[in-house]
């Protein structure tokens, strides 16, 4: 049998050809490596998330690929921004009170009832005001922000009686974040905010060492404290909030059309939230109401003036000092713009 010389060279150079084609492919495909709090499932930010995955793999053809880390599996939020920040991870989804750590000016959204509705912190969000501090945000701390995004009103739950008048809060022992902002809020209504652990809240009311608690419907359903509480009141006082930050490097070295996917997904990702979460309040309420048999009621919008009498003077000083008056006056003229448009009508004053 006789064979040819040149047959281990074809297959060398088949073989050398093959790398070489892989190896381009490799090159040409990118991984954005996205982390974020909440756990897989159907919730809003894991849907925004899977969403933002698909749009961005489909619009660059493959070129880009995104691999999702929900639920803490990189770390806490504040670990996972740090990543960002230094460029171990790409893209994170910090909620704004955890990156106030990283820029303080965030805290200008928690102003206690800024917002009359979900329509108009999503036009502020698109808006001059929005732009600015995604621009200012990308200045001061050398992250890139895409987009910000609905992270859920906050409404109070408790065990001693249903809360219709800031007089109602009168006494009361509120378990709240370790947030200045929402202690200051509490303590103007005349109750005691105590700051607990989220993971220690629910043992807390279910014990008595607290009366209440304040979070958003979705949250006071899935942690448990709604099957422990007797009434709640959706008096949506707080709006939360999402950013979506990328790694400045990384996003600056993408081609141009890269750069627009990435944002227009991030974009999408906060669109699809911002409806997830205002429709999740709903249902979460229905099912608080219905299913766990605990008393609920939506505060009109005459007492939610009540309350905003009440707490916005004393939280705005406080956060005046914190964020600068600059700020709050930015996003309370957007604010008044925003409702203006929508309405015919401005914010109340």
């Amino acid at each position: 049998m006789t064979f040819s010389v040149r047959t281990p060279v074809r297959l060398a150079s088949a073989a050398l050809l093959g790398l070489l084609a892989s190896t381009s492919i490799a090159a040409a495909q990118q991984e954005i490596k996205f982390a974020f709090e909440m756990f897989e499932g159907d919730n809003p930010e894991f849907n925004a998330a899977t969403a933002f995955k698909e749009y961005v793999e489909n619009k660059s053809n493959g070129e880009l690929t995104v691999r999702l880390f929900p639920g803490n599996q990189m770390g806490s939020v504040r670990e996972t921004t740090e990543m960002v920040q230094q460029g171990t991870l790409e893209m994170t989804l910090p909620s704004d009170g955890a990156f106030a750590g990283f820029y303080p000016p965030i805290q200008a959204w928690s102003m206690p009832y800024l917002f009359s509705s979900a329509p108009v912190a999503w036009q502020v969000m698109n808006g001059e005001f929005g732009q600015w501090m995604l621009n200012d945000i990308h200045e001061k701390t050398g992250m890139r922000a895409l987009a910000f995004s609905q992270n859920g009103f906050r409404s109070f739950l408790n065990n001693e009686r249903q809360i219709i008048t800031p007089a109602d809060m009168e006494g009361m022992r509120i378990r709240t974040m370790e947030s200045p902002v929402y202690m200051e809020m509490v303590e103007a209504l005349g109750a005691s905010a105590t700051p607990i652990a989220g993971s220690e809240a629910v043992m807390a009311l279910q014990q008595g060492v607290v009366d209440g608690l304040e979070s958003p419907p979705p949250v006071h359903l899935s942690g448990g404290a709604a099957d422990v509480a007797d009434y709640m009141t959706l008096n949506e006082h707080v709006f939360g909030l999402h950013i979506v930050i990328v790694n400045d490097a990384w996003f600056s070295a993408l081609t141009p059309a890269h750069q627009q996917i990435v944002t227009d997904g991030a974009r999408l990702l906060a669109n699809i939230e911002n409806v997830e979460k205002t429709t999740g309040d709903w249902e979460a309420t229905r099912v608080i109401a219905e299913e766990k048999g605990v008393e609920v009621h939506v505060s009109t919008p005459e007492e939610k003036q009540a309350f905003r009498d009440a707490v916005y003077d004393p939280v705005r000083s406080f956060l005046a000092s914190e964020v600068g008056e600059d700020v709050l006056q930015r996003i309370e003229t957007s604010v008044a713009e925003a409702e203006q448009s929508l309405y015919g009508t401005p914010a109340a004053e």
